[in-house]
């Protein structure tokens, strides 16, 4: 299989890196009063502690349009990923990664009319440690997909002013690209949106059911794949 396959998927992550740099520190309320930086440190702490969230983002880099509707968490997660001509299903749980999609993103991905035909509508099943599954695993991981998230630009400032979002009072930081992240100022600042603004991209990811998004199902009678 081919490891373009892993590579396109969590591609669609690093487009929202840059705005904001991963910093340490201890989380406490209210966090309006606090620097950017800190702000900033205890969202990401707040997610890395959360049991799992739900993410649903749209994104469109380079002329190509990408959307996501994951659940993550530290042990793994799964949902779904779309990019130009190609919608996979994923499954990450315990040890192993499960990919599903149909026999036109198949072709597409591998570029192999026998592959696509073969695997079409099926689930495949691997070892998170092959080479062409790895980067899924990493999409569902929290620490994983947190530290996308927070690489990259460490300029972060904040609004003067609070907003609400999903019913949340919220803090808005940004950096000089424009890009802004909603951290929830309560008890727990939660990521709550990242809404993209830098030059040659943009879209959103959207955060929510914080400790109880939904768990996929493992599937049943996958196709298994040996590790690489």
């Amino acid at each position: 299989m081919s490891t373009r396959t892993s590579n396109l998927a969590l591609g669609l992550v690093v487009f929202l890196a840059a705005p904001l740099a991963a910093v340490t520190g201890a989380a406490s309320h209210p966090e309006q009063s606090k620097p950017a930086a800190q702000i900033f440190a205890d969202s990401e702490k707040a997610m890395l502690g959360a049991k799992n969230f739900h993410v649903v983002g749209s994104i469109t880099q380079g002329g190509q349009d990408t959307t996501l509707n994951l659940t993550i968490s530290p042990s793994g997660g799964g949902g779904s990923v779309g990019l130009p001509g190609v919608t996979m299903e994923i499954v990450v749980a315990g040890h192993n990664v499960y990919v599903k999609a149909d026999e036109k993103s198949w072709l597409k991905l591998t570029g192999s009319k026998a592959t696509a035909e073969l695997v079409a509508n099926r689930w495949i099943e691997a070892p998170a440690s092959n080479a062409d599954f790895a980067d899924f695993a990493q999409l569902t991981d929290s620490k994983s997909f947190i530290d996308q998230v927070g690489s990259g630009k460490s300029q972060v400032s904040k609004f003067p002013v609070t907003a609400r979002w999903g019913g949340r009072k919220a803090i808005i930081l940004t950096d000089t690209e424009g890009d802004r992240l909603y951290v929830a100022d309560g008890p727990t600042p939660y990521m709550l949106h990242i809404q993209g603004g830098s030059s040659g991209a943009s879209g959103y990811m959207t955060f929510t059911d914080f400790g109880t998004a939904p768990v996929p199902t493992i599937p049943v009678n996958p196709i298994n794949f040996p590790n690489s």
